[in-house]
């Protein structure tokens, strides 16, 4: 382990950072997905930093496959929307940039400043002030394509090591800042099959409530991403040892109370996992969470027929306050239709049979 130092203002040398070298991590760049190291290469060949960051670094460091490769860099938005041709900025609060290869997003952002006037604000910084403005210790560990090198400010490389979710923003704020953090560190003890400390676990359950409070838009997204991970079943089952699935999708807390409904949620992780599933389509990611409830509003017993925009307005009214697409809404409604065997032919009949009786003769 390499140590770097620096110098205060008072001019006495500190530790900031532990550097891990190949020897140490045992990750190979070829486990790195080949179009992140490409926009990784080409900010260098730029005259800029870039480090894979976040949640692959973790996962490689656990001999998992990452859904996602993040990249971060100290080029601002527009530089890097200039190097890479098929790119778009996005975000108001805190712009950044997403390459895009293919189908394949890749989210490229700038070091953070920790000036705290600078929170809601574009202000960019250096790598140690963005790695201790991010949320938990495992997150914030930067992987150098190049070196071949873990950088870790934080503590976070011991933290992965041991399995644990420690906070790296004061307990009394992390929360109320931002309470989806709480559905982070929840899915976060499930992928790296750890724990929560006892402290941490206290203040989740103290400001639980503030999730009420979040828009429809960051908790459509948080869940989308738990689905990604092949862990959903056990962080579903987690958020509702913990009181919290019944708060923020309180209709899939109800349906999950259902055996079957867990069933076939890990059937759908293993899929995941083995690749066997296109993670990437919302559409399949909304799937598991459906499928029980269309049959049981189709009544396919009592050989009752439904309109699609019927379906649809039931199936957004049982997701809240999720707001997925309305095409990825539909996709999904007609996957399960084909898995089940369901004809469409036959949910539009009866409405098509009434306008032909209504259409005047000539």
């Amino acid at each position: 382990m390499i140590v770097r130092y620096a110098t205060n203002d008072k001019g006495k040398t500190k530790k900031i950072a532990e550097i891990y070298t190949k020897d140490e991590h045992k990750i190979e760049r070829h486990d790195i997905d080949s179009q992140a190291l490409f926009i990784c290469d080409k900010l260098r060949r730029a005259g800029y930093k870039s480090y894979i960051i976040g949640g692959a670094v973790r996962d490689l460091l656990l001999k998992k496959q990452p859904k996602d490769f993040d990249i971060v860099t100290d080029a601002y938005p527009s530089g890097i929307r200039k190097i890479f041709r098929h790119s778009r900025i996005i975000g108001k609060r805190f712009k950044l940039v997403h390459v895009c290869f293919s189908e394949n997003i890749y989210e490229v952002s700038t070091f953070r400043s920790a000036r705290k006037e600078s929170y809601d604000n574009n202000n960019f910084g250096t790598m140690a002030e963005d790695a201790w403005r991010r949320d938990f210790t495992i997150n914030a560990l930067y992987y150098c394509p190049k070196e071949e090198q873990i950088i870790d400010f934080t503590g976070g490389y011991k933290d992965v090591k041991k399995r644990v979710v420690k906070p790296i923003l004061p307990l009394h704020t992390i929360f109320l800042e931002d309470p989806v953090r709480i559905l982070r560190a929840i899915k976060y003890s499930v992928v790296i099959d750890g724990d929560i400390p006892f402290i941490l676990k206290l203040r989740i359950k103290k400001h639980a409530k503030e999730l009420i409070c979040c828009s429809p838009s960051r908790l459509t997204e948080e869940v989308i991403k738990i689905m990604k991970t092949g862990y959903a079943c056990d962080i579903l089952k987690k958020l509702s040892s913990l009181g919290i699935l019944k708060l923020i999708l309180p209709n899939i807390y109800n349906m999950q109370k259902d055996n079957l409904f867990y069933e076939n949620l890990n059937i759908f992780d293993n899929e995941i996992k083995n690749g066997t599933l296109p993670s990437g389509e919302i559409s399949v990611l909304l799937i598991p969470l459906l499928e029980k409830f269309i049959l049981t509003i189709l009544n396919l017993e009592d050989n009752s027929i439904r309109t699609m925009k019927e379906v649809m307005e039931d199936v957004k009214s049982f997701l809240k306050p999720l707001t997925p697409p309305n095409n990825d809404i539909a996709e999904a409604v007609k996957n399960i239709f084909k898995r089940n065997n369901i004809k469409l032919r036959n949910i539009y009949s009866v409405r098509f049979k009434a306008v032909r009786q209504r259409r005047p003769r000539k």
